[in-house]
């Protein structure tokens, strides 16, 4: 019984963990550079526009630049939460594989 609760638990562990990878796929930024390249693009077309006035120009920069940053920092934290789930899920096997090795409770009783 005390197999079973270590067995599920661990399976419970690696499926959260699994669950953790998956949604943090959507946050990496495997394009920075041309994600970086985007924003370069949006600052000299900001820079080039005439209808508006340089305090106006320099706001909408800075929003860009802002915008991206957080991407950036978004996309570090979900590249690290992805490590350290991976790495669980990598213990939990190697527990599981510990704990699957392990003589029964009913195979101690017959000896």
């Amino acid at each position: 019984m005390k197999k079973l609760i270590a067995v599920s638990l661990c399976v419970i562990t690696m499926v959260i963990c699994g669950f953790l990878i998956v949604k943090k796929l959507d946050s990496l930024d495997i394009a920075s550079n041309k994600t970086d390249w985007y924003v370069m693009d949006s600052i000299r077309k900001i820079e080039e526009r005439t209808d508006i006035d340089d305090c106006e120009k320099k706001i909408l920069k800075k929003e860009i630049q802002t915008k991206r940053q957080n991407e950036k920092d978004n996309s570090g934290i979900a590249f690290e939460t992805q490590i350290y789930a991976f790495g669980i899920i990598m213990i939990q096997i190697i527990l599981l594989f510990f704990i699957i090795m392990m003589p029964s409770e009913n195979h101690k009783k017959l000896n």
